[in-house]
């Protein structure tokens, strides 16, 4: 029981510095990329704490919708942080069912709704431009997500991930689920090539469309979520890789799945350093990549069992 406790408080522990340690990380590393120093490495959260700080300025115009976003998205976002075994240590409430993969998609589309719903009621053009791309990049995001996460889980024959992931997997499996889900995330997290969080070019804007009205504590509880997002998903991959290519033991240990995670912000920082953005009539071909890795990688995990 008391390794349990020890694990859960880790657990909790990471939830809390792993999201903000990775985004000083990437810009850090972005900004080496550029041929500059860049800012202070704990800039970004030296932001977050001068933006909660600061008040907001809402518009007349919006409801309770908009003002209810951002305690909505981290909420639920913190949620699923602390139920799915993305550290390495034991997330709260462990085999309980709290971690579902269908209940986890839902959870994460409706914070996607909350987000389409608060830019549309703004009454923005720009707003309702990146709500419409968000809406559409969902419908092509799930299928990988769901299908690349099932067939990774399916030795487990569970579709709890707090022990799905943590079940053995076999190589082959694990990358492809891997690469699958790496795909849908810099989707869902509107990352290089889908969308540039850097620029705010209104025509090529998807995620950055539908915040552009916030500011003050409410944009900084939306970067604080971004954070955790980046961190999870990246840290789902690095369990899947690292439990199919040194075992489940190994994919339970908060070093190699920690240092996986900033391995992974460190090749995110890199790659948009180097890419460019997609054109957005050619996004859904690159998002279908992650939904072909996800049916091969359930097709191989079907014929091994």
């Amino acid at each position: 029981m008391s390794n349990v406790l020890i694990g859960v408080a880790l657990h909790c522990l990471l939830v809390a510095s792993l999201p903000i340690l990775l985004a000083c990380v990437i810009r850090k590393t972005k900004a080496r990329m550029q041929g500059r120093p860049g800012p202070p490495f704990l800039q970004p959260a030296l932001d977050l704490a001068k933006r909660l700080k600061k008040s907001d300025t809402v518009s007349e115009t919006t409801s309770w919708v908009f003002r209810a976003n951002p305690l909505v998205g981290v909420a639920l976002t913190v949620w699923l942080a602390l139920v799915l075994p993305w550290t390495g240590a034991t997330p709260i409430l462990r085999g309980s069912g709290v971690a579902d993969l269908i209940l986890i998609v839902y959870l994460l589309a409706a914070i996607r709704f909350f987000a389409i719903l608060a830019a549309l009621d703004t009454g923005s053009a720009f707003g309702g431009l990146g709500a419409s791309r968000e809406a559409a990049l969902s419908v092509l995001i799930e299928p990988g997500l769901v299908i690349g996460l099932a067939a990774a889980s399916l030795s487990s024959r569970t579709l709890d991930l707090s022990i799905g992931l943590g079940s053995p997997v076999r190589p082959t499996v694990a990358i492809l689920s891997a690469a699958a889900f790496l795909i849908a995330a810099l989707s869902e997290l509107s990352r290089m090539p889908i969308d540039d969080t850097t620029t705010h070019l209104e025509l090529t804007m998807v995620h950055e469309a539908t915040i552009l009205e916030y500011s003050g504590r409410r944009l900084a509880l939306i970067e604080w979520t971004v954070m955790i997002r980046t961190a999870m998903f990246f840290g789902i991959a690095a369990v899947l890789l690292v439990n199919g290519m040194f075992g489940p033991d190994a994919a339970t240990n908060p070093l190699i799945i920690g240092t996986g995670v900033i391995a992974a912000g460190l090749f995110l920082a890199v790659f948009e350093g180097v890419s460019v953005k997609l054109n957005w009539r050619r996004v859904p071909s690159f998002v279908a990549f992650s939904t072909a890795l996800a049916v091969m990688s359930a097709f191989v995990a079907a014929v091994e069992r």
